[in-house]
């Protein structure tokens, strides 16, 4: 069953992800659990008040906070199962969402964004980048303008390294929606594509899934081919599963976002990939 984690800090756009989650999970008979992250790191080092008394307070807040955020999310949620929430305390948002998404078994992290060109103007600062860089969780990060409706088409975009268990980790989240889903691969010459395109067959053959178009394309810049291949699309998912650290950090920068000003629009869904 999808277990669907969402951290939030109330805001308007973290609205849009929990908006997304709960739509997401009653379509596919899933459960939403709501996450407020308190940063005790940073309250500790500006504050001079006793911090106990200072964190009582702000569970507090977050209390008051959460009430009207679960009155909006449940006018959504007729029909589906209840919504959870909880408040946790850490020193560094991404280890307290993954220790949480670890105690409460989730198997997908949803975190609102501006999309590419504002991805370190994201609703927690840059927690949304660091998330999508550390998690083995996957995450679903959505931009501003996105609305869950269906899966219909999804980009899988692979390097090839560990695609058996990504094609897997992806299909476990899309598959009961029974898309198109396109695997798309960037090769340097026609020799390399021809040798990736098997690859990739074997792996859509072992995996039982029909509905896949496999493209490879041979290309010397990774982001423009990738860019011009979704731009043909209605995409309602981008894939990515980065081996390098530091990736999505570089990804968002303005002179390759030019190259994928899609990501403005369609959720990007990534883990950190072993």
């Amino acid at each position: 069953m999808l277990n669907i984690l969402v951290p939030t800090d109330f805001s308007d756009l973290s609205k849009v992800a929990i908006r997304y989650a709960v739509n997401m999970a009653k379509k596919m008979k899933g459960k939403v659990t709501l996450l407020h992250v308190i940063d005790t790191a940073q309250h500790a080092s500006s504050m001079r008040l006793r911090l106990s008394s200072l964190i009582d307070e702000l569970v507090k807040m977050a209390e008051e906070d959460f009430e009207s955020v679960l009155a909006e999310a449940n006018k959504s949620n007729k029909g589906g199962k209840p919504i959870k929430h909880s408040i946790e305390l850490g020193s560094s948002f991404v280890d307290a969402v993954a220790r949480y998404a670890k105690k409460n078994k989730s198997n997908l992290i949803i975190i609102g964004t501006h999309g590419a060109s504002g991805l370190k103007k994201v609703v927690m600062g840059s927690n949304a980048a660091s998330l999508l860089e550390a998690s083995s969780i996957p995450v679903l990060a959505i931009p501003a303008e996105a609305t869950f409706k269906k899966f219909k088409s999804v980009v899988y975009a692979t390097d090839l390294l560990n695609i058996s268990k990504e094609f897997k980790a992806m299909l476990s989240i899309v598959s009961n929606e029974k898309p198109m889903i396109h695997i798309i691969h960037v090769a340097p010459d026609k020799k390399a594509a021809t040798l990736a395109e098997d690859k990739i067959d074997k792996v859509v053959v072992k995996s039982g899934y029909r509905n896949v178009l496999v493209r490879v394309l041979v290309n010397e810049n990774t982001p423009a081919a990738i860019s011009n291949y979704v731009k043909k699309l209605k995409v309602d998912m981008l894939t990515m599963f980065p081996h390098k650290h530091g990736f999505f950090e570089r990804l968002f920068k303005p002179s390759v976002t030019r190259q994928l000003s899609f990501l403005n629009s369609a959720p990007l869904l990534a883990y950190k990939s072993k």
